[in-house]
């Protein structure tokens, strides 16, 4: 027995970090670009005190999310002061500011009154950490290492939109997507991550602005990129930018990203009207009159952005009407007037749902038919920004600080 013991005690002392930590969160929505965790031990009840690990200020403004990689949280924002455009890195466990860099400056132009100029979720790698922003000339991505050394900073093209821009970069074998559709000449790129060389482009027939995060997915053994934009939901073969299939709609412009599941892409336009409909996987061409299993028209959002959780699909409104939807027929489980206004887009750790308000309180719900509300929680700010779960803690941006909520700091 001793024995026994002696082995698991140099077992656990054995584990590298990541088996203790628990899962990152890379990039916008997590690991798997879902809002999903693996983690198990994340927090039901906190306060602006309680169940708080750290509370670290953040400077200037922004509405992007944390991402977590490693023992580093990393952050971005504007500085209105010198129209700087800048990534933090903070120490997962004590919430240290480690670093804080400028990789741009220009003016942040017009932009929705919701909007900053730092709204899209950086993502990071095993090295480094790659951030997308625009200004009144064009967008710019930049690559910085752990270290707070800028890579390299590229401008894939000029940028022109009247609400600014929070599109987040996506990830993929040795390069990074960013979806750049816009009122202006619209592209989707994937550069090189170790140099920022274009490898491939991909240019819509139509120039409308899109915020929506592409999401990569599997089917039938092939790699798919998942995008909605210029009045389209579309697939794309990531290794090569060529359209796979494509579906008019829901609507014409998107903030929220899709979700994947059941065989089936759940998409949600917000402009001129909020729709959402579901899209077959497996489909050639275009898809419209072949693939679309159903449609939704009554309280969808637009920049919220939908949770596969299992055989539920939750979604949420920008005015705080939630609505369970059946993902294989669409059929209302549930709806109502649950919320506040919301930013924020919902997560899912441990069958549990998470909503955060503008207001910044937190409703966490049961996964499943009915809003089934299991605590409610005030941190004391505004919180536009979706948070990032990892090493069984909430991190959180609020409108001032980054807050990391949960038991223990490792």
């Amino acid at each position: 027995m001793r024995t026994f013991s002696l082995i698991a005690v140099l077992i656990l002392v054995s584990l590298p970090d990541f088996a203790v930590r628990g899962e990152d969160w890379p990039g916008w929505r997590g690991p798997r670009g879902d809002g999903t965790s693996r983690e198990t031990n994340v927090p039901l009840h906190w306060s602006a005190t309680e169940n708080v690990i750290w509370k670290t200020p953040i400077p200037g403004t922004g509405r992007s999310s944390p991402i977590v990689k490693g023992r580093h949280v990393f952050v971005t924002t504007g500085d209105a002061a010198d129209e700087s455009r800048r990534v933090l890195c903070l120490d997962r466990a004590s919430g240290e500011l480690l670093w804080n860099v400028s990789v741009h400056q220009g003016s942040g132009g017009t932009m929705h009154r919701l909007n900053s100029t730092a709204s899209s979720t950086p993502a990071a790698d095993e090295a480094r950490v790659y951030a997308v922003f625009v200004d009144d000339l064009g967008m710019r991505i930049a690559a910085v290492d752990f270290s707070g050394q800028v890579v390299w900073s590229v401008s894939p093209g000029s940028f022109a939109s009247q609400h600014g821009f929070a599109a987040s970069p996506v990830l993929y074998g040795e390069g990074v997507i960013v979806n750049g559709q816009q009122d202006g000449e619209a592209f989707v790129v994937l550069l090189n991550r170790a140099t920022g060389a274009e490898i491939w482009r991909y240019q819509p027939k139509i120039n409308l602005r899109s915020f929506s995060t592409p999401v990569l997915i599997q089917h039938d053994g092939e790699d798919q990129m998942i995008l909605a934009g210029s009045s389209q939901t579309v697939a794309l073969d990531p290794r090569t930018g060529m359209t796979l299939w494509f579906a008019q709609g829901p609507s014409e412009k998107f903030v929220s990203t899709p979700a994947v599941g059941h065989g089936l892409v759940f998409s949600f336009g917000g402009s001129p009207s909020k729709r959402a409909m579901a899209i077959k996987l497996g489909g050639n061409g275009d898809v419209l009159n072949t693939h679309v299993a159903w449609r939704h028209e009554r309280s969808m959002p637009y920049v919220p952005s939908p949770l596969l959780a299992g055989e539920y699909l939750h979604v949420i409104s920008d005015d705080g009407i939630y609505s369970c939807l059946d993902p294989k027929t669409g059929d209302v489980r549930h709806t109502g007037r649950k919320l506040g206004p919301v930013s924020s887009s919902p997560v899912t750790a441990a069958g549990k749902i998470y909503f955060f308000e503008d207001s910044g309180k937190c409703t966490v719900i049961e996964n499943g038919a009915a809003f089934g509300e299991i605590a409610s929680n005030e941190i004391g700010e505004a919180v536009y920004a979706t948070p990032a779960i990892s090493s069984g803690s909430l991190f959180v941006r609020t409108e001032r600080h980054l807050v990391r909520i949960g038991r223990s700091a490792e």
